[in-house]
Order: C-alpha cells, then sequence, then structure tokens
C-alpha cells in the first residue's frame, strides 16, 4: 500500500478521528460514516475487549494455578 505524498497532518487527523472531520480541510479522504458503520465499530470494539479481557483472565488463572500446584508438590 502506498501512501500519497500529498497528504498534510490535517488531512490524516480528520480521518483518524472520523465522526468529526477536519471542516478547513476538507478532501475526498474525510468522509462522514453512517450510523450503521458506527455500530459496526462499537461491535467490534466490543467483541475485541470481551475476548482480551477472558484471555488475560485465562492467563491469570493458569499463572495462579500454576503457582498453587508448584506448593502442592513442594518446589520451593
Amino acid at each position: 500500500m502506498r501512501i500519497p505524498t500529498d497528504l498534510h497532518f490535517k488531512e490524516l487527523a480528520g480521518r483518524i478521528h472520523w465522526p468529526h472531520p477536519a471542516e478547513r480541510n476538507t478532501s475526498q479522504i474525510t468522509h462522514r460514516h453512517t450510523s450503521d458503520e458506527d455500530a459496526e465499530v462499537a461491535k467490534a470494539t466490543l467483541y475485541v475487549s470481551t475476548v482480551t479481557l477472558v484471555v488475560l483472565l485465562v492467563v491469570l488463572a493458569a499463572i495462579a494455578f500454576g503457582q498453587e500446584a508448584m506448593h502442592w508438590l513442594g518446589v520451593p
């Protein structure tokens, strides 16, 4: 993917902060998103956050179980 060389920081910032595009520097890159797109982004964010939380809890539980198992086995 090639990045066009004529892009400026304000245009890129308008793309990143997509609910509020840069009004002064409107280009074909910045555009409004529909509520359906916003809902998809919210669902994806919630899904990724939930999966991350579950993975973190599983890892922490495994660490705690490992420490207990070492204690039961008498490992110093």
